[in-house]
């Protein structure tokens, strides 16, 4: 497959862009990465993509995710975080069956792949729907790490409550089930905050992730409230709390690290653990504006993510993007305070980074996976194109993505997802939907945010 476009940002380099550039792919790599009359020169195919008014970039990484929210868009807006899930999430989230945690996923994935995502951690969490979730990922071919959530304490209803060594053992048939499965899904630890977790079944958790080499993966430090709770709990925030029991590693996942101080930002530079931003949802619920500007300082690596759909209120990467930069320039009033390039980076290389498949992923360059996106920039949001970088974070969003490729193959084309039937996917979500708000109403008394006002 010969791909010819307007632009092509590889990644690597470093901040380079070549224009009328080209890729080559051969099975699920690619071969030849720069200019368009090269590639003719030197290859020839059956298959040639071209992409004129576009711009060639590596698939994205979706780092933090959950996917049942996917359905569960706007049911709790205007809310605090605690509130939120207290209220509206977990209720309804007990309400789901495996055939709805099925739907929903399928759903959360259509919607990452038409945003270019060919990478995510999916933070699924409570007991149940692990077997469900796996299926949609494999399903639609998604590079993925399912991350094994557990709340042990600090959770109300009694469903999502899980005693840690049933837990634990459950990652462990997960892990054995689908750790490297096709060389395409692995499974990562994920105890849900330092407050849902005592400090045993935090050190067990660390255990599991030496023994089997899981990506820890756990909300940290995401609120002020939250680090209300870590330290009645355990006397510490978070971040101390972590880097007093080792757990701190490059495997390690701080998921928002929002309300930290700059001792703790040393903390987490200095044991190489990563930091997965969620600027959208950290926004929505108020938990405060990450100090990405002093990670990046640091030395942290820091990862990209969209946080699930009902906090966000969508799974669009390269919108993302664009709130990781405009939040930062907006309260430092500084607008050179972190750039486009950081951006790009830290939903493509970065994320690959965390996740240990920097030498696969990430980039566009020969001996890597073949995972690509080509994004149209001639929509009157967009052109006429001076600046495909600043055009792709601050004008694009994931309906200007046409194409897709994972592994090689085409997955959305022209802005569809191959060999999936969106609309007859999109009656049976608005069905799985009514049934899940009809148990929480019937079994918890949930009311949600839009029956104040919606008549």
């Amino acid at each position: 497959m010969i791909i010819e476009g307007g632009y092509l940002i590889p990644v690597k380099p470093h901040r380079k862009i070549v224009r009328d550039g080209a890729l080559v792919i051969e099975g699920d790599e690619i071969v030849f990465v720069g200019k368009k009359d090269e590639a003719r020169s030197k290859y020839s195919s059956d298959v040639v993509i071209k992409a004129p008014h576009h711009v060639i970039v590596p698939g994205f990484v979706n780092s933090h995710c959950h996917l049942f929210q996917s359905i569960l868009k706007n049911l709790g807006v205007d809310m605090d975080l605690v509130e939120w899930l207290r209220r509206i999430i977990h209720p309804a989230l007990v309400s789901f069956n495996d055939e709805d945690f099925y739907v929903a996923a399928k759903w959360g994935l259509v919607e990452n792949l038409k945003s270019g995502v060919t990478t995510i951690v999916e933070n699924h969490y409570g007991p149940r729907g692990y077997d469900a979730v796996a299926k949609a990922l494999i399903e639609l071919r998604v590079r993925a790490f399912l991350a094994r959530g557990i709340y042990e304490l600090n959770v109300l209803l009694d469903e999502l409550r899980e005693e840690p060594d049933q837990a634990l053992s459950h990652v462990e048939n997960l892990v054995k089930k689908y750790h490297g499965l096709n060389n395409m899904l692995w499974i990562a630890i994920a105890p849900m905050h330092p407050y849902n977790a005592s400090r045993d079944l935090l050190l067990k958790a660390k255990e599991l992730s030496d023994r089997y080499s899981l990506i820890y993966h756990t909300h940290t430090a995401e609120s002020p409230r939250d680090l209300e709770f870590a330290k009645k709990l355990h006397g510490k925030t978070d971040v101390e709390l972590l880097h007093e029991l080792n757990i701190l590693s490059p495997m390690y996942h701080a998921v928002h690290a929002v309300n930290v101080t700059p001792l703790e930002i040393s903390m987490i530079a200095s044991s190489r653990a990563h930091v997965v931003h969620n600027p959208e949802s950290n926004l929505i619920i108020g938990s405060g504006i990450a100090p990405i500007v002093e990670y990046l300082k640091s030395g942290v690596n820091v990862a990209l993510g969209t946080d699930g759909a009902a906090s966000n209120n969508n799974n669009d990467i390269i919108e993302a993007m664009r709130f990781a930069v405009l939040s930062q320039r907006g309260f430092r009033r500084d607008p050179t305070a972190i750039t486009a390039w950081d951006a790009l980076e830290m939903a493509t290389i970065n994320g690959a980074r965390a996740l240990g498949l920097e030498d696969s992923i990430g980039s566009l360059e020969p001996g890597k996976k073949a995972d690509v996106v080509i994004v149209k920039l001639n929509g009157p949001h967009i052109h006429p194109v001076n600046d495909p970088l600043g055009a792709l974070v601050y004008s694009a969003n994931a309906s200007d993505v046409e194409t897709v490729i994972l592994n090689g193959e085409v997955v959305v084309d022209n802005g569809r997802i191959v060999n999936i039937d969106e609309e007859a996917l999109r009656s049976c979500v608005e069905k799985t939907l009514e049934r899940i708000i009809d148990r929480a109403r019937s079994r918890f008394g949930a009311r949600f945010s839009f029956e104040d006002y919606v008549v």
